[in-house]
């Protein structure tokens, strides 16, 4: 459920339960969320690595350095280019 914020306090409300329960509920989607993205980047983050260990232990492949005036669509793990319009 999208949490939708209460922006429009004012000095003599009354905080209800029904209040507090939604202010829990956001808080409790807002950590879950933030597990899910946290677990995606470890993941991420291994993938790469995993990837560049491989790059790394092969060193038969020639060091290649591109000169571009863009940077690539998709660069592949290990191309290596400078910009030269900058």
């Amino acid at each position: 459920m999208s949490y939708t914020a209460k922006t429009n306090w004012r000095l003599d409300d009354t905080v209800t339960e029904l209040d507090m329960n939604r202010i829990e509920q956001g808080v409790t989607d807002a950590h879950t969320e933030l597990r899910d993205v946290k677990d995606t980047i470890a993941r991420e983050i291994e993938g790469v690595n995993k990837a560049v260990d491989g790059v790394r232990s092969n060193n038969t492949k020639e060091l290649i350095i591109e000169v571009r005036a863009s940077d690539p669509d998709s660069p592949a793990i290990g191309r290596m280019w400078i910009r030269s319009d900058l």
